[in-house]
């Protein structure tokens, strides 16, 4: 603990007690400030009188002209608000207008005109209807004011449309002649189209391979898959490079020969020639990357909105609308306002599905051609490898793209061959 400069535990922190007193008895002899010590202030009596020739006793104000001007501007200023204040105090517990000449007090924001209304001759004639009830016509009719003074006819409301709920709304399909009320012969056709594509996805689901014959139920599978092993079987040697070091195995005296320029290895050296061509082109497509961010970040956010959305099921707007009132002022959407906006996205039904997926490929509902429909069907019986027949006509490189892209979920059956998939 230490008080200014002296230490309080001198004697504790001290090797022994002799050091402890001696250093006890110099702080006792050490001045308290070091140099030297500040005079102190003293009150004069000029300083006092100066404070009193500040103000003039006789006209009371300050000798200092700035001074005296303040203080002039601050109590004009208190001097306006509080008749102001007064001011509106007293038109609010007062007429606003002079009770004697009838007119109004000027000079204020709270000013009112005075207007005279027009009042019934008595209490028994008013009424809170827009009719007479005893004639029971309207008030433009039957009044007791004047043809010229009588209140306006009060104008009818349009009729509102009635609002299609769960009770009133029309349903697709008649339980009566069991008919859809649109398009039955066609929506019919598309029902039986469907279930029999259903049956024959469920047949083929589990009679791809044969067991017993170790070979696939398919012929055209059957001979692309023996048409691959052959392939594997040719390009197997081609497996040996892998197992170089990466640095001898990426090198070009493995590709050609670097003196007489005979190509060893046609294959891996147009893959390296293409390789530094994408290098070459991810190089240069640096200076558009600020636009593609730009593109990116829009569908990253169109993406994220139409999740939010999502993630929100329709059925609670729908519970709303079919509810067909308000639930806070009980009134019928028929006749006041309309439901709160939908904040969902309503899900398609499977005829509006449909439709959808046939303006997108150009395609009339209902007029499926029977090639697209054998393509359907091989396609999902064979999956990715469905399409090796419709690319015979293309080039070797793009066929043999296809058939590794095709055979990479293809399982090799036991008993055979069991070379590894490139």
């Amino acid at each position: 603990m230490v008080v200014g400069s002296i230490q309080m535990d001198v004697i504790k922190t001290a090797g022994s007690w002799a050091e402890g007193l001696q250093r006890y008895q110099e702080q006792k002899l050490k001045p308290l400030t070091e140099g030297e010590a500040p005079k102190p202030h003293y009150v004069t009596r000029h300083f006092k009188s100066r404070e009193e020739a500040a103000v003039n006793p006789i006209t009371q104000k300050f000798n200092d002209k700035s001074i005296e001007s303040t203080l002039v501007d601050m109590e004009g200023a208190s001097v306006n608000r509080t008749l102001n204040r007064a001011y509106d105090r007293q038109l609010l517990r007062e007429q606003h207008f002079d009770v004697i000449t009838q007119k109004p007090k000027k000079g204020h924001v709270h000013e009112v005109p005075y207007v005279q209304r027009l009042k019934p001759p008595s209490l028994i004639t008013a009424n809170h209807v827009g009719y007479n009830i005893l004639s029971g016509k309207g008030l433009h009719e039957h009044h007791w004011a004047a043809p010229g003074k009588r209140p306006e006819r009060i104008v009818t409301p349009p009729r509102k449309e009635p609002f299609l709920t769960a009770v009133n709304k029309p349903r697709e399909f008649d339980i009566l002649n069991n008919r859809y009320r649109e398009h039955h012969e066609e929506r019919q056709r598309w029902e039986m189209d469907r279930k029999r594509e259903e049956v024959v996805d469920k047949f083929w689901e589990v009679r791809d391979f044969n067991p017993v014959s170790c070979t696939y139920y398919d012929g055209e599978k059957e001979q692309y898959y023996q048409k691959r092993v052959q392939e594997m079987l040719l390009a197997q040697g081609s497996n040996s490079i892998g197992k170089l070091p990466p640095t001898l195995a990426a090198s070009e005296s493995l590709m050609f020969d670097i003196c007489t320029g005979v190509v060893k290895d046609p294959v891996r050296l147009k893959q390296k020639i293409e390789a530094d061509r994408i290098t070459l082109e991810n190089r240069s497509s640096k200076i558009g990357a600020e636009e593609r961010m730009r593109v990116h970040g829009e569908v990253t956010e169109q993406k994220a909105m139409e999740r939010k959305i999502a993630r929100i099921s329709h059925n609670r707007h729908a519970d709303i609308a079919d509810r067909g009132f308000n639930i806070l002022s009980n009134s019928e959407f028929d006749k006041e306002g309309h439901p709160p906006p939908a904040q969902t996205k309503a899900r398609k039904s499977l005829w509006e599905f449909r439709h959808t997926l046939n303006a997108d490929s150009g395609e009339a509902p209902g007029h499926q051609t029977a090639e697209s429909k054998r393509s359907n069907t091989m396609q999902s019986r064979l999956g990715s490898g469905g399409d090796v027949g419709a690319q015979g006509s293309q080039s070797d490189r793009a066929s043999d793209a296809a058939s590794r892209r095709s055979m990479a979920g293809t399982k090799v059956r036991s008993g055979g061959f069991g070379f590894p998939h490139s």
